[in-house]
């Protein structure tokens, strides 16, 4: 599947996945960030992993899961996606790793 339906301003809006930024965990919703606009679920952030390719999205944080085409730069403690910071765990460090030859 290459694209997602979500619900904004009464009708339903299919997203490219390539235009997802990045998924947030806030407290009981999800927050989708997408080029274009935000979207705000009720469905938690593992369960919207699930319909993500792996290979196209990364789990950086309990909180995030980052667009691979979206990154700008890599920190120590964050990456950078549309000029935001985010935070990465030291187990989304090993991912990024894992997912990038990352060369120190």
């Amino acid at each position: 599947m290459s694209e997602l339906v979500f619900r904004h301003a009464g009708k339903w809006d299919l997203v490219p996945q390539k235009e997802i930024l990045y998924l947030e965990s806030c407290n009981k919703l999800s927050k989708v960030v997408t080029v274009h606009r935000e979207y705000f679920l009720s469905t938690p952030l593992q369960v919207l992993a699930e319909h993500l390719p792996a290979d196209q999205f990364i789990k950086i944080h309990r909180r995030y899961i980052v667009s691979k085409l979206h990154i700008r730069g890599i920190g120590n403690t964050y990456i950078l996606i549309a000029d935001k910071e985010l935070p990465i765990s030291r187990q989304g460090r090993s991912e990024l790793r894992d997912k990038y030859r990352m060369f120190v």
